[in-house]
């Protein structure tokens, strides 16, 4: 069960990725030339292609695949979230939907207006990094979901489904040769949203220790749980005047957590960079029972790099001012002693008005 849903989740994931990629290749190729599109992509594939097998390498031979498992599932989480936000933001009208012809648009204008024209025969630099970077970043995006929805474990299952997205998307970027705005793309970053968010729920629960009902079965009540909780959340923000007293209940529980909340952290920088230190602690400790003296100075180094992060940002604010405030300083003084070295006026320097 788990593999069909692997199977599928990262088609439609991919296929979204795919799609974007396909708009940009397309626009190099119409208005920089094929030559530059197919260098590009095949730059951007080949950069893929190395990245994925040098990460591969790094975490079967260095890194423990447990703590792997477990990151890739808090961060397939975050990732899954942040898609679904953005789509119950679309679905309720508080965000533009994602429009392929206007992506196309904007990444003509580019191409039109840089330097260069359209050549068969040369190269255009513009077109070249223009596909690469476009198949390069959505693409990796797309390693990340064959990597992290295989769960390092069904990795082939997840290749297969980003391996038949990609060909659907490129037969009908040859067929059509025209930005694919027919895709109801925005229906499915919905959908792989509570895909997403539903599978790194899952690993992550699964690397942190959590026992799910009937392992791999549960995935089925967690996608229909986000899929109804997230419907509700659009309904809600459709008709937020039915809710006033809801969110004033909300807010006055919102501003009691602040003041508790803010008893403890005032800085969410240097929190989330303590907690970070004491979750690497906890997994060092986990798996190193015999380096829990060197665990305690880690700890200690841990805090001193979130306070150094904290007070990084506070540096820059300083250093940014400092010029400013010296600037004003020195204009301060000259009119200083402009107004000191003027002359007063009297009665004999004052001009006579004219009558």
């Amino acid at each position: 069960m788990s593999v069909a849903l692997i199977v599928a989740a990262t088609f439609l994931a991919a296929g979204v990725e795919w799609v974007e990629a396909l708009t940009i290749v397309l626009a190099v190729g119409m208005f920089k030339g094929w030559r530059s599109a197919f260098a590009g992509t095949a730059a951007g594939l080949v950069a893929l292609t190395i990245l994925t097998v040098g990460f591969g390498f790094a975490i079967s031979s260095h890194i423990d695949l447990a703590i792997v498992r477990t990151l890739v599932g808090v961060f397939l989480l975050l990732f899954g979230l942040k898609w679904l936000h953005k789509a119950i933001l679309r679905s309720s009208g508080l965000k533009a939907l994602h429009d392929e012809a206007k992506a196309f648009a904007e990444t003509r204008e580019m191409l039109v207006s840089s330097n260069g024209g359209r050549g068969a025969a040369a190269l255009d630099g513009v077109g070249v990094s223009t596909a690469l970077s476009g198949v390069f970043l959505e693409g990796l995006e797309v390693v990340f979901i064959v990597i992290a929805l295989g769960g390092l474990r069904n990795v082939s299952a997840a290749a297969i489904g980003a391996a038949a997205s990609l060909i659907v998307v490129v037969a009908a970027g040859v067929i059509f040769r025209a930005p694919l705005t027919a895709v109801p793309e925005n229906t499915m970053k919905y959908v792989v949203g509570i895909l997403l968010t539903s599978f790194g729920t899952f690993f992550a629960g699964e690397g942190l220790g959590v026992t799910w009902w009937n392992e791999d079965v549960s995935l089925i009540p967690l996608i229909a749980a986000y899929g109804l909780l997230s419907l509700i959340a659009v309904w809600v923000l459709r008709h937020p005047t039915s809710f006033t007293i809801e969110v004033r209940v909300l807010r006055a529980v919102r501003a009691a957590a602040n003041e508790v909340w803010g008893l403890f952290i005032d800085d969410g920088a240097l929190a989330t960079a303590a907690v970070a230190a004491l979750l690497a602690i906890a997994v060092f400790v986990d798996h190193e029972a015999t380096g829990k003296g060197i665990a305690a100075w880690l700890l200690v180094l841990g805090v001193v790099a979130a306070m150094a992060i904290s007070l990084s940002g506070s540096l820059r604010q300083g250093s940014k001012r400092t010029p400013a405030a010296s600037a004003a300083g020195a204009v301060d003084v000259i009119l200083e002693d402009h107004q000191n070295h003027e002359p007063a006026v009297t009665d004999e320097t004052r001009a006579p008005i004219a009558d």
